[in-house]
């Protein structure tokens, strides 16, 4: 098959293109992959050059995210309605020519009526299309591959580097990279892993190795997962299924662990997100290989086993009862990042797991589950779903007896205790067990409020170095804080969200009772 040109809106999709290019140049090559006007040589005339483009492709595919159709790109480019919009210009010149030409939905977004599109591209509508989710996204990207008959699609069951190939494959992939991973290469405008990247590849872990484990025994589980319209309403449940295991911790507590599939996602908010933080941008496209997370924040149960089954320190001393509020099934808490990560290589040395806290971008994946709004339930959030501060003001309640309440965090003002159209709630003063609300579409819970959980990332005021990976941001400096995540049951919905971000010190355990950790593994 000849070339393959990714046609896509700057504002809508540039994440998800430029991750399809790279997987696309597994099967075909990096130099049979075109992506509108980035790959035009500087100096060249932009037009000439697509329509040279398009003449040596044998398919377009037209990526179509939410917003597609109806508004311009972040920069103000033009809209589909323009004649001289790009888009419009690839997708109309390909039709023209009798070019296969795909529409790929992707999560969020649905194919327009031939009626609302210009009456160059209303063909397009009439043409067989694929879905991508964010969620399956490799093996949805290889299902497309085999469909399209691109490279080797038909006859392997995952692409080059893909999870889901043997040991023995993907211990050869390791060793010898493609000979396009060994130069620098501009596909699209973005630079391939040149020398230094490769060199990346071979740095050393963050954690040892520890002794392994028998491969985890699943099972799936069902059940309904909520979702709320803009005032907070709750709409008909749906029904999802998790896979999980449980981690024995003696003869009194267990771990459930969840699996989340690998999958491709949008990190940060939108800048029309209300109360929206500076430090949540710029939004980036994350891919990320799949994963296990614990279903909830770890309880005092599983935290006091794993100290008494493992006493001796790595660095830093355990307290098997540190929390404020007291009770097995409640969440740990009063923990510092140091001691969350203690607690990580203790347990790793039991269960024989590389266990771990997050990597910032695994947090926010599992949190939103394939949603892209404020938080996994939807526009807005409720009390009678997650534990928070519903009483309004930034932060409630008190901390070795004396009141931290205050209309003003990390200097915002929050007057409503509920979120945009969203009612306001109550305020339960403490920590609540674990599975008191309903589990996101992944088979995870308390993701919003609770208590805030800790990630491996150093903090930093944007995303502007974020690794496309999912790795940790770990930047060395002296000092540096460590993320949180996720809120706590003092704190206002905004500082809730999905993508708010916070930081603290490694060695500050904050006010009491608010910090715990969640825990996760490499699958």
């Amino acid at each position: 098959m000849g070339g393959i040109f990714i046609s896509y809106r700057r504002g809508d999709s540039e994440g998800q293109a430029r991750a399809l290019s790279l997987e696309l140049a597994n099967y075909v090559g990096p130099d049979s992959v075109f992506m509108d006007v980035d790959s035009v040589a500087l100096g060249r005339d932009f037009r000439l050059s697509l329509q040279e483009s398009l003449k040596s492709c044998d398919a377009v595919l037209a990526l179509i995210g939410p917003n597609w159709l109806d508004s311009a790109d972040a920069a103000g480019r033009r809209r589909l309605d323009d004649p001289d919009d790009f888009v419009r210009q690839e997708i109309a010149t390909a039709l023209r020519r009798n070019i296969p030409v795909t529409p790929i939905l992707l999560q969020g977004a649905s194919m327009p009526a031939a009626e609302r599109l210009p009456d160059d591209l209303k063909d397009l509508a009439f043409r067989n299309g694929f879905e991508l989710s964010h969620l399956r996204w490799h093996s949805d990207v290889h299902e497309m591959a085999k469909r399209l008959g691109l490279g080797d699609a038909e006859g392997s069951s995952a692409p080059p580097g893909a999870p889901g190939r043997d040991a023995t494959e993907a211990s050869r992939a390791t060793r010898t990279l493609p000979h396009w991973l060994t130069r620098r290469r501009v596909i699209g405008g973005s630079a391939v892993l040149g020398a230094a990247a490769v060199s990346a590849l071979a740095a050393p872990a963050v954690y040892r190795m520890v002794r392994r484990a028998a491969a985890p025994v699943l099972k799936s589980v069902s059940f309904d997962f909520v979702t709320l319209d803009a005032k907070g309403e709750r709409l008909p449940p749906d029904r999802a299924t998790a896979n999980v295991f449980s981690e024995p911790l003696g003869p009194n507590a267990r771990l459930e662990m969840v699996s989340v599939p690998g999958g491709l996602f949008t990190m940060g908010s939108p800048r029309y997100e209300p109360e929206r933080r500076p430090n949540e941008g710029p939004q980036h496209a994350v891919s990320l290989k799949p994963f296990f997370m614990s279903a909830g924040p770890v309880t005092q149960a599983q935290w006091a086993a794993v100290v008494a089954l493992r006493p001796a320190k790595h660095i830093h001393e355990l307290d098997p009862f540190p929390s404020f509020f007291k009770g097995d099934e409640l969440p740990v808490e009063t923990i510092a990042w140091n001691q969350a990560n203690e607690f990580c290589k203790r347990l790793a040395d039991l269960a024989g797991r590389d266990y771990r806290l997050p990597n910032e971008a695994e947090w926010e994946y599992a949190c939103r589950a394939g949603s892209t709004g404020p938080f996994h339930f939807g526009p807005t959030i409720t009390t009678d779903f997650a534990n928070y501060c519903g009483q309004g003001g930034a932060v409630c309640g008190e901390s070795g007896g004396k009141s931290v309440a205050s209309d003003v965090y990390d200097g915002v003002a929050y007057h409503s205790g509920g979120y945009d159209q969203g009612p306001p709630g109550v305020f339960r003063g403490t920590t609540t067990s674990a599975g008191t609300f309903p589990r996101n579409r992944l088979g995870l819970y308390d993701l919003h409020g609770n208590v805030w959980e800790y990630c491996l990332d150093d903090a930093s005021q944007n995303y502007s170095d974020a690794p496309a990976d999912g790795s940790a941001l770990l930047s060395g400096a002296a000092g540096a804080g460590k993320i949180l995540r996720g809120g706590s049951w003092s704190h206002n919905p905004a500082i809730c969200r999905s993508a708010y971000r916070d930081a603290i010190a490694p060695d500050n355990p904050g006010w009491l009772g608010r910090i715990g950790l969640r825990l996760v593994f490499s699958a």
